[in-house]
């Protein structure tokens, strides 16, 4: 059996708690990652409860059309967060098949050069090393002879080793790379159920909607929920601008300090937006945020005479005539996705120069927070309500909102 020199052990003791310690890293991060998911869950479940507890009455009302407009929000970040972990596992298993390929390849070079040894030494020697030196014909090549097999009994020894390290480290990625094809598929199964149980939701919405349309009173009470809700989209607008300077200056001082945390992201994540489009400079020649549809209800005060109501719009609501993608107006960063009643699920999108868009009544949400997008990018579908297909749509500079007619291209 061959000793192992001692730069092995300090090779295997400093790659042990290399390995520990980024194990309990990737650990601490699944695991921050499932109470997230669980959390989701457990809000899902107790929102099905509290559906299933009313009488039929009951769930043929308004608010039970907000808790599955939630429920369906908190379905789409489920199956969101399920995707992403899917396309990683996707590429880990990439890496680990290109690594496979590189390993056995090497494994390949590595029998063929100690095939060509054990040949050689066979040829010119047989089985006896001291027949092949005695038979020089001079004692000069003799000790040629003895240098030369010292030499090349030394790289048969070091071929050897890589050839065994070799073998064991592929064995050690097949084990993962199973693992992996294990995980992959168990996140698949869960996403297809999550998807399932979605379509269920879309169903039993379109259903109650088309039950609520007939009552009027149900049509005013939305548009009464829409009032409402446009001083939480300003609390959640005046949160944002806050979030982002704390991690402005959090991030500033840090890097004043060198302090570690910014690299292990235990600060407030701070993006910068110089590269991005400039937004002031597209007054007037905006995208518009679904490819075809017209305005049906116009930025400030709106009086509905057949409701008797007058509400205000921060924004403005594009009605179209089936469901539609909709889609960023400029390039950004999703700073936020929420739930609001009357607008049901909001994204709302940062863009340069603390300008900000927010986007209601989207379902089928397809970005997650902290997703950089581009002018066009798809950020969901228009959700229907009670009073059709619309998209509600803001633009707000810092805290002040603006009339989104002027910065929208003319159609």
């Amino acid at each position: 059996m061959m000793r192992k020199s001692p730069i092995y052990k300090y090779l295997f003791i400093f790659l042990f708690l290399f390995s520990s310690g980024l194990f309990c890293q990737i650990k601490d991060s699944i695991k921050q990652k499932n109470q997230q998911l669980q959390s989701i869950r457990d809000d899902i479940s107790n929102l099905e409860r509290e559906l299933k507890s009313k009488s039929r009455k009951e769930r043929e009302s308004l608010q039970s059309l907000e808790n599955i407009n939630k429920q369906n929000l908190l379905l789409g970040k489920l199956i969101n967060n399920l995707l992403v972990e899917e396309k990683q596992k996707e590429q880990a298993i990439g890496g680990i098949e290109q690594e496979v390929q590189t390993i056995e390849k090497r494994i390949k070079n590595l029998k063929s050069q100690y095939s060509r040894y054990i040949v050689w030494f066979y040829k010119n020697s047989g089985l006896s090393m001291w027949r092949f030196i005695l038979d020089a014909e001079s004692f000069n090549q003799a000790l040629v002879r003895y240098q030369y097999l010292k030499y090349i009994s030394r790289q048969n020894k070091i071929t050897l080793d890589k050839l065994t390290a070799g073998r064991a480290k592929l064995s050690g990625l097949q084990n993962n790379l199973e693992i992996e094809r294990k995980a992959k598929e168990i996140l698949a199964n869960k996403k297809l159920k999550e998807q399932d149980v979605l379509e269920k939701k879309e169903k039993e919405k379109k259903g109650l909607i088309s039950v609520l349309k007939k009552d009027q009173k149900m049509i005013a009470d939305e548009i009464n929920l829409k009032r409402r809700a446009e001083i939480l989209i300003k609390n959640i607008i005046a949160k944002l601008i806050e979030a982002d300077r704390e991690a402005k200056k959090r991030s500033l001082e840090s890097k004043v300090k060198n302090d570690k945390k910014v690299a292990s992201g235990k600060l407030p994540q701070s993006f910068d937006y110089s590269s991005f489009q400039n937004f002031a400079q597209l007054r007037g020649s905006l995208g518009w945020p679904v490819k075809e549809g017209r305005i049906v209800r116009k930025f400030g005060e709106n009086k509905n005479e057949r409701l008797k109501t007058v509400t205000l719009n921060y924004g403005i609501d594009i009605g179209v005539g089936a469901s539609q993608n909709v889609l960023s107006v400029a390039e950004g960063i999703v700073s936020a996705i929420d739930w609001i009643p009357g607008y049901g699920s909001i994204v709302i999108v940062t863009h340069r120069d603390d300008f900000r868009t927010v986007y209601g009544h989207v379902t089928g949400i397809a970005v997650k927070e902290g997703d950089r997008i581009k002018a066009g990018s798809t950020i969901g579908k228009v959700s229907e309500s009670l009073e059709g297909n619309i998209v509600h749509f803001e633009i707000w500079n810092e805290r002040n909102y603006q009339n989104p007619e002027a910065w929208l291209s003319l159609r």
